[in-house]
Formats: structure tokens, C-alpha cells, sequence
């Protein structure tokens, strides 16, 4: 009996990896909208049924592929850091991380826009373990604004770091897709590093945000 439970589970952890895996491979593809229970279900040969005995609906599925690209998106994070010449300059630690970022859209602007086109139900809540994934994205930028003011409060540095991002997002975001005035894509991560090291100064000499 606990060999047949065992190998339920099993077989339950093997479907869900490989619904998390092709549904990434489609939205890599062709984008979140390409996603599909049906299309799922077709990409790894299982029923449509199979998907609910694994995910709650298709907003987990996705959410589980976001989840990957986020820690995707954390690993270029870190080597940019690690390539920082002085890893004592929170500026270049700070532009480290918007260069990170800006590479990481264009290598997969699918799963990169995903993380922000997926439209979760009114009913449901966001899983605390997958805002946490977003929140630890978010310290890397909170460590090095602590570095620039240490005296500032931690409601303070939070909302510089949304600040920042919020930023940084806009121009890779307007840029990736040529909309209205936006930054034209061959000079994304010029301007990206020229943003944050004029923001970021801003802190050295107590200039307004």
C-alpha cells in the first residue's frame, strides 16, 4: 500500500514537471497567450484532466513557470554581480542589476513579459511562497540603496527600490516593444546604466527623489 502511494506521488511529481517544462517552452515560444490547458496537455501527451490533479487550474501552472524564470532571472543577477570590478561601489552594484535585467528581457522577452501579463483571478491570492520569489529579487536592489544611506528607513529604501525598479522596468518595457517615444532598443542598457547611476547618486549628496 505504501509502494502504490509512493508511486502516485511520484508519478503526480514527474506530470507536473513536465507540464511545468513544456508550458515553459510555449510561452518561451510563442508567449503567455499561446498557453492553453489544452495546448499543455497535448505538449506532454497527458488529458486536460490530468492537469487539475496536479494544479489547482492553469493560473498555478503559471505561476510554477514564472517561478522558474524568476530564479532564472536571480542566477543573471548574481553572475552580473560577480563581474562587478569593485564589489564595494553600490552604484555599479545597482547598475549591475539593471544591466542584469535588461539582458535577461531581451534573451527571453516571452518569459520575461509573463511575469507581468499573467492576470490571476479576483478570488484567488497570489501563493506567500511566490511573492516572497519576487520580494528576494527586489532585496538585491534594498541591500545596495542601504549601502548608499545607511540611515534611511526601511519603508524609505523600500519605496526607492520600487522606485528604481519601477524605472528600469519602463524603459526596458517601452524600449523592448519600439511604443510611442521609447528608447530605441540598441540603446537600452546605455541608458538603463545612465539612469541608475544618476539615481542612485542622488543619495551621495542628499539630492530630492
Amino acid at each position: 500500500m505504501v509502494g502504490e502511494h509512493k508511486a502516485t506521488a511520484e508519478r503526480r511529481q514527474a506530470l507536473r514537471a513536465a507540464l511545468i517544462s513544456a508550458a515553459g517552452r510555449r510561452i518561451a515560444e510563442d508567449g503567455l497567450p499561446a498557453l492553453t490547458a489544452r495546448a499543455a496537455a497535448s505538449d506532454v501527451g497527458c488529458s486536460v484532466g490530468a492537469i487539475y490533479n496536479v494544479f489547482d487550474d492553469l493560473d498555478g501552472l503559471i505561476i510554477a513557470v514564472n517561478s522558474k524564470t524568476l530564479a532564472h532571472l536571480d542566477r543573471e543577477i548574481a553572475k552580473s554581480l560577480a563581474a562587478v570590478a569593485d564589489e564595494n561601489d553600490p552604484v555599479e552594484s545597482l547598475v549591475a542589476i539593471g544591466l542584469a535585467y535588461c539582458r535577461f528581457a531581451a534573451a527571453h522577452p516571452h518569459l520575461w513579459s509573463a511575469l507581468f501579463e499573467q492576470g490571476v483571478k479576483p478570488d484567488r491570492d497570489v501563493p506567500a511562497w511566490h511573492m516572497d520569489e519576487h520580494i528576494r529579487l527586489f532585496a538585491h536592489v534594498l541591500t545596495f540603496l542601504k549601502q548608499l544611506d545607511p540611515k534611511q528607513e526601511d519603508e524609505q529604501a523600500w519605496s526607492r527600490a520600487r522606485l528604481m525598479f519601477s524605472a528600469v522596468h519602463g524603459v526596458v518595457s517601452l524600449g523592448m516593444h519600439e511604443l510611442f517615444i521609447a528608447v530605441p532598443p540598441d540603446e537600452i542598457e546605455t541608458q538603463v546604466a545612465l539612469l541608475v547611476r544618476a539615481t542612485a547618486r542622488g543619495l551621495y549628496d542628499r539630492s530630492p527623489w
